[in-house]
């Protein structure tokens, strides 16, 4: 009984763990099998959560003085818990999907800095949120969720809300009782919106927003609009950061890198949907893509660190890394093995620029890591246009349909695939740039 006792208490620590690293894909795969290409409503819950996910960010980055990182992580997980809960009644009527779609995007927006922040404080003050021993418990809690994406709908649609709802549950109670922390809302009233951040956070919305609802309701217009609202902003984004670059606080390659990153992590999960789905079908994006994905992140929080560790210069190894999955990837049937290699040193990277982020002292402590994610979300949301700019002009050049895009999941002939490997060479191409241009910058970063 007290084996049994011990393993439940486990089970439930690990939770908050398991929902930070979970909550990009879940949501997104249980939103995505609700379309219905004859109801164009259906697609609202999936674009509302990815769009919330990926520009909830700057609603926090927009807060002169934040909240403080615990307190963001309890709002979190209470968001997280009423969206699951929202999504779970959504079986019976569908406006509570569009409800639940928007919470849990916000809480997937916040959850990780959140999460990860408050981790590395308990950590400095001797307590480890979680072991080696917690990490294979995780295993067992995830098991459970990937059971419940394999299932068919209705089933899935009731059973994964459920898992989910009773994961908030249990990572909002074991977070209430870390020792060096409690909940403080008295400051929130107080606060007041950089009105930088909010424009960012509007304008990253909009754009996302028509980006997501056009390919899914098949759009043409909506499309072209995205693209030419996003041109906009980038040359915007250009002026800005040519005006402020010498107030950074970072160095210039670890700016970019934490860029290029988010760029890496679109590329891996939104480029390898894609291909897949063309290549094998997107009956096999689970073995070809989610699986090696998943393996990736796995292998990455237990082995990343000893990789770096192994190397003098950890700018160097990341960057070899990255390169090297990208490498892979240009071979069609190292497929998975190359999603596994760039999946490992993306979040390699991803963790050790947490950690670099975290250590700065130039940057107020409540915003070290929600700098960090907000940096790499816009380079998340840079590559989506870019993507999406690069198929359009691939199609038209082979003189093959537009609206070709809005079909890709179910279209398998050579001429598709032969677009596709053209979109992934020169990402590729553009991406091994990026990392060779970083290495450029930062070669005296760790000569020490």
């Amino acid at each position: 009984m007290e084996a049994i006792k011990r393993f439940l208490r486990q089970f439930t620590q690990t939770t908050p763990f398991v929902l930070a690293n979970t909550m990009i894909v879940i949501p997104y795969l249980l939103f995505m099998h609700l379309i219905d290409s004859r109801l164009s409503v259906t697609v609202l819950p999936f674009v509302l959560f990815y769009t919330f996910r990926v520009t909830g960010i700057f609603l926090i980055r927009g807060l002169y003085r934040s909240i403080d990182q615990y307190t963001l992580l309890m709002v979190s997980l209470l968001v997280g818990g009423m969206g699951a809960f929202l999504t779970l009644i959504g079986a019976l009527h569908f406006t509570f999907y569009l409800f639940g779609s928007i919470f849990l995007g916000l809480s997937a927006a916040w959850l990780t800095p959140a999460n990860t922040s408050v981790n590395f404080f308990e950590k400095s003050k001797g307590f480890q949120t979680m072991s080696s021993r917690r990490y294979l418990v995780a295993l067992i809690v995830l098991l459970p969720l990937f059971l419940g994406t394999t299932l068919t709908f209705p089933i899935q649609a009731v059973i994964v809300p459920s898992i989910v709802t009773l994961y908030f549950v249990c990572a909002y109670h074991t977070v209430k009782h870390y020792p060096h922390y409690e909940m403080d809302f008295k400051e929130l009233t107080k606060h007041v919106f950089s009105l930088s951040e909010l424009v960012w956070f509007v304008l990253f919305f909009i754009a996302l927003f028509l980006l997501r609802s056009g390919r899914l309701l098949f759009s043409e217009s909506m499309l072209n609009n995205a693209i030419i609202l996003f041109a906009g902003i980038f040359m915007a984004a250009i002026v800005v950061v040519n005006q402020v670059k010498n107030r950074w606080k970072l160095p210039l390659w670890q700016n970019v890198l934490t860029f290029l990153n988010g760029m890496l992590g679109n590329f891996i999960f939104l480029f390898g949907a894609f291909y897949v789905a063309v290549y094998k079908g997107a009956a096999s994006q689970g073995t070809y893509l989610f699986l090696p994905y998943l393996l990736g992140v796995i292998s990455s929080l237990v082995l990343a660190g000893k990789v770096r560790q192994a190397f003098k210069n950890e700018l160097l190894v990341q960057l070899v890394g990255l390169a090297a999955g990208l490498l892979l990837l240009s071979v069609r049937p190292l497929f998975p093995v190359a999603i596994f290699v760039l999946t490992f040193f993306q979040k390699g990277t991803s963790a050790w620029l947490n950690r670099l982020y975290y250590q700065t002292d130039t940057i107020e402590a409540q915003q070290r890591l929600t700098a960090k994610y907000s940096t790499s979300n816009k380079g998340s949301i840079t590559h989506q246009f870019i993507l999406m700019f690069l198929m359009l002009v691939t199609l038209q050049l082979k003189n093959l349909p537009v609206k070709d895009i809005f079909l890709l999941r179910s279209l398998h002939t050579p001429e598709i695939l032969a677009t596709m490997d053209v979109v992934k060479f020169i990402s590729i191409i553009l991406l091994l740039i990026g990392l060779w241009l970083i290495g450029r910058v930062g070669k005296y970063a760790f000569d020490h």
